[in-house]
């Protein structure tokens, strides 16, 4: 759908979609075994750091292959996506390695780009939710109720952030809790 209106995409590989996930570790596996000189010219590094704390990113693109059964159900996939995460945070040192699906052709300076705004997005929407809505500390556990809630949550940040009236977020919210006229305000803009 996104790619027929012509927009691209680059998507997380979760947990939830394992056999791909597990499909794309073997092929970067063999892809380091067998021609290690493709992932060395596919490759973009950065590196941060302020603080105390320093974050080392390599993202490694590779054009999709026949090898790659699992992919077959996505629409215009040209490239998958390594991010290898480094971290040192005060001599403490951490890694992760995620993985990315994307309609990009393979240009890793420009996937970097994409991921990482994606994930700028991603932090601004947690820190509100944990301050603002105080997500982190909410109760709420029972069945489908805490999946519910976090869509409320959402919903209501997002037509607060959309919303025209010039005020901190809080207040828009706080604001809408106490009057029905400022309510109507955020929901019909």
């Amino acid at each position: 759908a996104i790619d027929k209106k012509g927009g691209d995409y680059v998507l997380q590989v979760k947990d939830n979609q394992k056999k791909l996930l597990q499909e794309i570790e073997s092929f970067y596996h063999k892809t380091r075994r067998d021609t290690p000189f493709l992932i060395e010219q596919n490759k973009f590094e950065q590196i941060d750091g302020e603080h105390g704390r320093l974050e080392e990113r390599t993202y490694t693109q590779l054009a999709v292959t026949d090898w790659l059964e699992q992919t077959n159900g996505w629409s215009n996939l040209n490239s998958i996506i390594e991010v290898v995460r480094k971290r040192t945070i005060k001599e403490k040192k951490s890694e992760e390695v995620s993985y990315y699906i994307s309609s990009l052709p393979v240009a890793p300076e420009m996937v970097a780009k994409a991921i990482r705004s994606h994930w700028s997005i991603e932090n601004s929407s947690h820190w509100v939710l944990d301050v603002i809505f105080k997500e982190d500390e909410s109760r709420i556990r029972r069945e489908n109720a805490p999946e519910n809630m976090a869509i409320f949550r959402r919903f209501a940040m997002n037509l607060a952030r959309l919303s025209p009236i010039k005020d901190s977020m809080k207040s828009k919210l706080q604001r809408a809790g106490w009057s029905d006229r400022i309510r109507e305000q955020l929901i019909f803009g």
